[in-house]
C-alpha cells in the first residue's frame, strides 16, 4: 500500500512530538514496518529523524500564519498540491477532519479519517472553539462524513457521533490510537500506596470546561474536610487555570494540590508511574490517551462514563468508573482505594495487562491497515500479505 499522511496540528519545530503529529508519526512508522511506501507531508520547520520507509515532503508555513482558521485551510491546501504529485497513491489520511472535509469531495485518491473527535459532540458537551471555527468544523465534518472511504472512529462514542453527522455505519470502523509501550512503561520509585502514605491522585489534561476540572478543588476539599489522607498533582493548562488556582487559594488546600506545567513525555512517565489513580473527570472525551498512558504504567484510572473512557476501563478490573457529577461516587472509590491498597496492587497489574494486550502501536496499526485494505481495488493482494504476515 502506498500511503499519505497529512500532518499539520503540531507544534513545526517538533514533527512527531506535539499536537497529533505523534499519532501521524507512530501509524506511519508501523506501516513502514509492515512494508508499506509511507510519505508524510506537513509543515516542519527542522528535518524529522529519517526513518527507513518513509519520505517525508516538507513546506513552509503560509505568510497569514498558524493558529487561525484561514491559516489552516492554506496549509491544508499546501499539503494537498504536494500529495497530488506523489505518483500512484492508494490512499491518503490525516487524524483531523479539516483537512478531510476540505480534500475528500475533489480526491481521485481515497481519504481516511481518524477522528480526533467531533464538532456536534463538542457543542453538546462544552465546546472551545469560537463561532467562526465551530461554523467551519461544521462542514468539514459533514463534508467528511459524507466523501471519505473509511472513517476511523476511535471509540464507540465517536462511531456513534460520525453516524449521525452522516457517515454510513458501514464505512466506520472503531480503532482506538495507540501508545507507546516502550516509552510509557512503568518506572516506579515508590511502592503503590501503603497504609501510612497519602494517596497520590493525578490529574493530566487542559483546564478546560469539558475536562469537568472544577471537580477538582472540590474534591480535595472535601477529602480534607473527612479527614481522607490524599494529595492531587495537576499536569497542563487551559483557559480555566487561574479560576482553577483561585479556588484551590480560595478552599485553602494549597498543601493539598500541587499545579505542573505540561512535562517531557519521559518527565510524565515518571508522574504517571508515581501516581496511586489518575483522575480523569472529563464530560467530553473521544477516546483519552492520558488513560492509556497511565495504565501502560501500572496505574489505575477513576474515570467518568463519558465519550471513549467505558471502552478503556473495565470497572472494577483495571479501574473505576463514576457519573461525572457525582462528586459522592467518585470520593467513596477513593475512599476505597485508601482502606484498601490490595484492591490498587490488583488494578495496577490487570491495567498493565490491558495495556499490552489492546494498545500496542503493532496491534492497532494492523486492525488500521486490514480495515484500509478491504476497501480499496487490490484488497486480495493485501489480504494475503496480511494472512502470510500471520495476521
Amino acid at each position: 500500500m502506498k500511503i499519505a499522511f497529512i500532518d499539520y496540528v503540531l507544534d513545526p519545530a517538533r514533527p512527531g512530538t506535539s499536537g497529533l503529529s505523534d499519532v501521524v508519526w507512530n501509524m506511519a512508522r508501523e506501516l513502514a514496518k509492515l512494508g508499506d511506501d509511507v510519505h508524510i507531508i506537513g509543515p516542519y520547520s527542522v528535518a524529522p529523524p529519517p526513518v527507513t520507509g518513509i519520505t517525508v515532503h516538507r513546506f513552509q508555513l503560509p505568510p497569514i500564519g498558524y493558529r487561525n482558521i484561514a491559516g489552516h485551510i492554506l496549509i491544508v491546501l499546501a499539503a494537498w498540491r504536494i500529495a497530488r504529485r506523489i505518483p500512484d497513491l492508494d490512499v491518503i489520511h490525516a487524524p483531523e477532519y479539516l483537512t478531510t472535509g476540505i480534500l475528500a469531495p475533489f480526491s481521485r485518491v481515497p481519504i481516511v479519517l481518524t477522528t480526533p473527535g467531533n464538532i456536534y459532540e463538542r457543542i453538546a458537551h462544552g465546546n472551545p472553539f469560537d463561532p467562526l471555527t465551530t461554523q467551519v468544523l461544521k462542514v468539514a465534518a459533514r463534508s467528511s462524513a459524507r466523501w471519505c472511504m473509511l472513517i476511523n472512529a476511535i471509540s464507540n462514542d465517536m462511531a456513534i457521533w460520525w453516524e449521525k453527522t452522516g457517515a454510513a455505519a458501514d464505512r466506520v470502523v472503531v480503532i482506538p490510537h495507540g501508545i507507546n509501550l516502550s516509552l510509557f512503561r512503568s518506572q516506579r520509585s515508590r511502592p503503590l500506596r501503603r497504609d501510612d502514605d497519602p494517596l497520590r491522585l493525578l490529574y493530566v489534561g487542559r483546564f478546560s470546561a469539558e475536562k469537568n476540572v472544577s471537580l477538582l478543588p472540590t474534591l480535595m476539599s472535601e477529602l480534607g474536610r473527612r479527614g481522607m489522607d490524599a494529595h492531587l498533582d495537576i499536569v497542563g493548562k487551559g483557559p480555566l487555570e487561574p479560576r482553577l488556582r483561585a479556588e484551590v487559594t480560595d478552599l485553602d488546600i494549597e498543601r493539598l494540590v500541587s499545579f505542573h506545567q505540561w512535562m517531557s513525555p519521559n518527565e510524565l512517565v515518571r508522574m504517571y508511574s508515581d501516581a496511586d489513580l489518575l483522575l480523569v473527570p472529563s464530560k467530553s472525551e473521544p477516546l483519552g490517551r492520558v488513560i492509556m498512558e497511565a495504565m501502560a504504567c501500572g496505574t489505575p484510572v477513576v474515570g467518568a462514563r463519558a465519550g471513549g473512557i467505558p471502552d478503556l476501563i473495565t470497572d472494577g478490573t483495571d479501574g473505576f468508573l463514576f457519573d461525572p457529577d457525582d462528586l459522592n461516587g467518585l470520593m467513596d472509590l477513593i475512599q476505597h482505594a485508601i482502606d484498601c491498597p490490595a484492591t490498587l496492587k490488583r488494578l495496577s497489574a490487570n491495567a498493565l495487562k490491558t495495556a499490552h494486550e489492546k494498545w500496542d502501536w503493532s496491534t492497532v496499526m494492523r486492525s488500521f491497515r486490514e480495515a484500509v485494505a478491504a476497501r480499496l481495488p487490490n484488497t486480495a493482494a493485501m489480504t494475503g500479505a496480511l494472512v502470510e504476515e500471520g495476521t
